[in-house]
């Protein structure tokens, strides 16, 4: 064990190295948004070098992937708190992911279950009859696996990155009533992406267990809302009237741990777990701020690692299901703009803020990637078709997503250029 640690922290620690460095050389000509961490993950990953980052190194660091999977969905759900600012925009970011993920997993749907033709074997979870000629019958037909491998793959195409909204709006300085309009849409894409990911867990769940305990989606839906409601609760009960840093970072990394560990007992995602947990604490704990406060020096590394984790664990699919990855990539694209122009134009009184704001919400950063990640942990047999979808879909994504964010502030007149040092400081004059 001592040895696969240390393999693994090597690893890690070089990674870093190398991300850090094809940051310097990318920044002037492109900005990745943690692209290069997932091909990194890949090149270490067993597909491309065994001896590194194998099945075998993966499967003993699992509770540690879970770790790192938790504080990812605890940040998410802690995010709740930034996107409290105004109904208007929670609205509207809860209408267009909405749209994305169901046309997304719709389509994919379809796609997978008219590449494997066997699903229709299995008994549908919903079949309706739509059209009867001669001795043909239309109908709709989902099967289960075709289901949850669609809502998984929508799940991850309705995030979007909270990171990537956040230093676009510092960096070029965007005005106030714009900026919480795309933190809040961006904020909710991506509670509701990991949301909708557990429920497809959930499902799967309820699927693979029915012979033991014989519960249903929506049962095994409930006890994992109330497993993270529970855990968030107690930490302010934990916490009380206490004002302690250092009460607050223990208490704030044990309710991660245990919310992981919960998810991983229960079968399903630690992910989705601890979203709810983080959701509980930001909605009931005065700490919630400090705790977020605490938290935000592991957002980097985690991010890291979940990108790096999601290269490692990529599968390649195979023969016509390489279709998933044009097809979700483009579907995305266009279901994006649609729907986010369309819930702006909807729920948005401010008329200035409607045009074109699904091309600043492109990038999906590191929450596609645990998606991906949380999906291989758990259904290894599902995973290729998921995680070349997710990732393939991703990369293109996230490599176009800052140009496309600063040709959207550019149009609607919000791109100001990052002020100089000699502005900093005063023309000719020195820094205090």
């Amino acid at each position: 064990m001592m040895s696969t640690t240390v393999t693994f922290l090597a690893i890690v620690v070089l990674a870093f190295i190398a991300g850090r460095t094809l940051e310097r050389f990318s920044s002037r000509l492109l900005f990745l948004s943690g692209v290069e961490y997932v091909l990194l993950g890949v090149l270490l990953g067993p597909v491309t070098s065994p001896r590194f980052l194998n099945e075998a190194l993966l499967a003993e660091v699992d509770l540690f992937v879970s770790t790192v999977l938790g504080v990812l969905g605890f940040l998410s759900g802690l995010g709740l708190r930034r996107v409290r600012t105004g109904i208007e925009p929670t609205l509207a970011g809860l209408a267009a992911t909405s749209g994305v993920i169901a046309a997304v997993a719709l389509v994919v749907t379809g796609t997978v279950q008219w590449l494997d033709p066997g699903l229709f074997d299995e008994p549908p979870i919903f079949s309706t009859p739509l059209l009867v000629s001669g001795n043909a019958l239309l109908s709709t037909w989902i099967s289960p696996e075709g289901l949850w491998i669609g809502l998984t793959i929508g799940a991850a195409a309705g995030s979007s990155s909270a990171e990537l909204v956040d230093a676009a709006i510092v960096r070029f300085r965007v005005g106030a009533r714009r900026a919480d309009l795309l933190r809040a849409m961006a904020g909710t894409s991506e509670i509701l992406a990991v949301f909708c990911f557990g429920i497809a867990m959930a499902g799967i769940r309820a699927e693979a267990s029915a012979a033991e305990l014989d519960l249903t989606v929506i049962e095994w839906s409930v006890i994992t809302i109330a497993a993270g409601g529970l855990t968030g609760l107690l930490f302010s009960v934990f916490l009380g009237q206490e004002d302690e840093e250092i009460r607050t970072t223990v208490a704030s990394v044990g309710v991660i741990v245990f919310s992981a560990g919960v998810g991983a007992g229960l079968g399903v995602s630690p992910l989705f777990v601890n979203l709810i947990a983080g959701m509980t604490v930001a909605l009931t704990s005065p700490h919630a701020s400090r705790m977020s406060h605490a938290l935000e020096p592991l957002r980097y590394p985690t991010t890291v690692l979940v990108l790096l984790l999601a290269g490692a664990t990529w599968v390649p699919t195979h023969g016509w299901y390489w279709l998933l990855v044009p097809t979700y990539a483009v579907l995305r694209l266009i279901a994006r703009r649609v729907f986010s122009s369309i819930a702006v134009a909807t729920f948005v009184s401010d008329r200035s803020l409607r045009d074109g704001v699904g091309n600043a919400l492109l990038a999906q950063g590191a929450l596609a990637s645990a998606i991906s990640v949380a999906f291989a942990q758990r259904f290894p047999d599902l995973t290729p078709p998921v995680t070349s979808a997710i990732l393939g879909g991703m990369l293109l994504a996230d490599v176009l997503a800052f140009r496309s964010m600063r040709v959207y502030l550019a149009d609607v007149g919000e791109l100001q250029a990052q002020p100089t040092e000699a502005a900093k400081t005063g023309e000719g004059g020195e820094s205090a």
